[in-house]
């Protein structure tokens, strides 16, 4: 199969080259630069999909030399799912969502964690609709973690949305029966950060809360969650109340890190050299964070899916965390 053809303005993101932050604020105005307009759209939606072009991505070169034949480089070529669906932010696509949630489905990676939720607050109204929609169908909690985090950057990219964005994800929560105790989670997360004391906010996290519905990893229990919106003092709780109530599964989990982190450092002739280990280190980043949150009254900030962007990716090397 031949690499997918792209035409004029669309086709320069193949040649874009390495896309540097997470941020929109540091993307390239793809759209000035380009003249993209909404008709591009459509062959945006396909570049952002292009199972070749993620081949690359996933440090799949079996087709490398179809594509040098076209006169393009994978190694810039990998980029361009990521300029495409940056430019479809930019254009305010909402037509888009349902495939960047395709997107977040099927490719497990820190590009698409940290930048889909934020192209969907690029979209803005036109998201707000699409994304409860999505939440309500079959796809993976996992994905759904981040459609709800794009209710949270709609509402910091659009303010006057804020209220809207509030009152779609307190519908979602009110459905806590319906989702996975995750997806309640990040909800709870999303709310929390903005600030959420409407009376049916609050009545829809204390129900889920106590159908014991809502994954306290995200942002700690029903009682430090009224601590820190500043409804309740901490002296109206215990010390218990006040603690994150992990799962036995969750238990287990923060019990191996902790063993793992205790253990001493094996001597330099038996270390795995760094390119065998696991990250290329001798322990994976997270896992001093996560063991610190035991017994801990909220979580950091950073926490849960997606937490923290990558380092720059090296030359065709696997850009998954």
């Amino acid at each position: 199969m031949a690499p997918h053809t792209y035409k004029p303005p669309v086709d320069a993101l193949l040649h874009y080259g390495e896309c540097q932050g997470f941020s929109p604020k540091d993307w390239p105005n793809y759209v000035q630069e380009l003249s993209l307009t909404a008709d591009h759209v459509p062959a945006l939606i396909q570049m952002a999909q292009d199972e070749q072009l993620w081949a690359f991505f996933e440090s799949d070169y079996e087709r490398e030399v179809e594509f040098q034949a076209a006169g393009i480089d994978p190694d810039e070529a990998l980029w361009a799912p990521i300029h495409a669906w940056r430019s479809l932010g930019q254009l305010q696509a909402a037509e888009a969502i349902a495939p960047l949630a395709e997107v977040l489905q099927r490719y497990d990676f820190d590009w698409c964690w940290e930048e889909i939720p934020q192209v969907f607050g690029l979209i803005g109204e036109a998201a707000i609709a699409p994304l409860e929609e999505l939440l309500a169908t079959k796809i993976s909690y996992n994905t759904k973690i981040f459609l709800v985090g794009g209710f949270g950057r709609i509402a910091e990219t659009f303010p006057e949305l804020r209220d809207r964005c509030v009152e779609a994800l307190t519908r979602q929560l009110s459905q806590y029966k319906h989702h996975h105790r995750s997806v309640n989670g990040a909800l709870v997360t999303e709310l929390f950060k903005l600030k959420a004391t409407e009376p049916e906010s609050l009545a829809a996290m204390e129900a889920a809360y106590s159908a014991k519905k809502v994954d306290e990893m995200f942002v700690g229990s029903w009682p430090r969650v009224q601590v820190d919106l500043g409804l309740r003092q901490e002296s109206d709780f215990t010390a218990e109340e006040l603690a994150i109530h992990y799962t036995p599964q969750q238990e287990e989990m923060m019990a191996n890190i902790k063993a793992s982190l205790e253990q001493p450092p094996l001597p330099p002739s038996q270390r795995l050299p760094k390119k065998l280990g696991a990250y290329g280190l001798e322990k994976p980043p997270e896992f001093k964070d996560i063991a610190a949150q035991r017994g801990s009254k909220k979580l950091p900030e950073k926490s849960g899916f997606g937490g923290g962007a990558a380092s720059g990716s090296k030359k065709r090397a696997k850009k998954k965390k």
